[in-house]
C-alpha cells in the first residue's frame, strides 16, 4: 500500500480504494485504509452494505473523499453532479447505513471461531489443501480462496476450459484465474459462502474431477 500511495505521489494521480471487505477479517488479520497511509494525497474510498452487512442487491453504497479537496473542486463537483443524474440511488436503503455504521456490527460473531464465516472459510482451505497438486493461502478475509494447481500433475490448458470443464462433468461453477488478469492458467476462484456441507461436496467434486484429468 505504501508502494500505490508512493507512486500515486509521484504521478500526482487521485487514489481510488474498494475498501468493501474492510470488516471481513480472519485470524489475526487488520484492515488498513489507505487514506490513513497518504493524507497529504486525495483519496477515495468505496464502500457499501453488500458484504460486511448482508445487505446485498440492494444498491447501497458510498464513497468517501480524504485529503487535500482544494485542487480538486471541479472533479468533486463532476461527482456531486453524476451521483444526482445517474446513480438512481436506493432511496429507502439508504435509511440502513447510518444504522448499519452506528448498530451492532453482527459481523464480529461471524469471523470468531465458531462463526459461519470463519467455519466455511476453513473448511475450504483444508479442503483444497488435502488434494494433492493444488496449493492455496487461507484467506485472511472476504469471502474467497483461490487456489493454484499444479499444471505438471494436470492435463490443464487453459484455466478457462478447465472452469468450463468443471462446470459441465460436476455441475460446480468457479472463476478462472484469468477472469482476474493473471497472466497463467493455474488458479481459479472459489467462493467459500455456501454452508460447510454444501461446501464440503462442492470441494468433493473438485478433488474427483482433478483426478480425472491427472497425467
Amino acid at each position: 500500500l505504501d508502494k500505490i500511495a508512493e507512486l500515486a505521489r509521484k504521478h500526482d494521480l487521485i487514489l481510488m480504494s474498494d475498501e468493501i471487505y474492510d470488516k471481513i477479517l480472519y485470524d489475526d488479520a487488520v484492515h488498513t485504509p489507505i487514506a490513513s497511509l497518504a493524507p497529504d494525497l486525495l483519496s477515495i474510498t468505496f464502500n457499501g452494505l453488500s458484504k460486511a452487512y448482508r445487505v446485498a442487491g440492494f444498491r447501497a453504497g458510498w464513497m468517501a473523499l480524504h485529503g487535500p479537496k482544494d485542487d480538486a473542486a471541479n472533479f468533486i463537483e463532476g461527482l456531486d453532479v453524476l451521483s444526482n443524474m445517474r446513480l438512481c440511488p436506493n432511496v429507502p436503503a439508504q435509511h440502513i447505513v447510518a444504522t448499519a455504521l452506528g448498530g451492532h456490527q453482527s459481523i464480529n460473531q461471524l469471523l470468531l471461531p465458531g462463526g459461519r464465516l470463519r467455519q466455511q472459510r476453513d473448511v475450504a482451505y483444508e479442503g483444497l489443501a488435502a488434494i494433492p497438486g493444488v496449493s492455496v493461502q487461507k484467506a485472511q478475509g472476504a469471502l474467497y480462496m483461490f487456489p493454484k494447481l499444479d499444471l505438471d500433475m494436470y492435463r490443464i490448458e487453459s484455466d478457462e476450459q478447465f472452469a468450463y470443464d468443471l462446470l459441465r462433468a460436476r455441475k460446480l461453477l468457479v472463476t478462472q484465474g484469468t477472469g482476474f488478469n493473471l497472466g497463467t492458467h493455474d488458479h481459479f476462484r472459489l467462493v467459500t459462502l455456501p454452508p460447510v456441507e454444501v461446501l464440503s461436496d462442492a470441494l468433493d467434486r473438485i478433488g474427483d474431477f482433478l483426478a480425472s484429468i491427472r497425467r
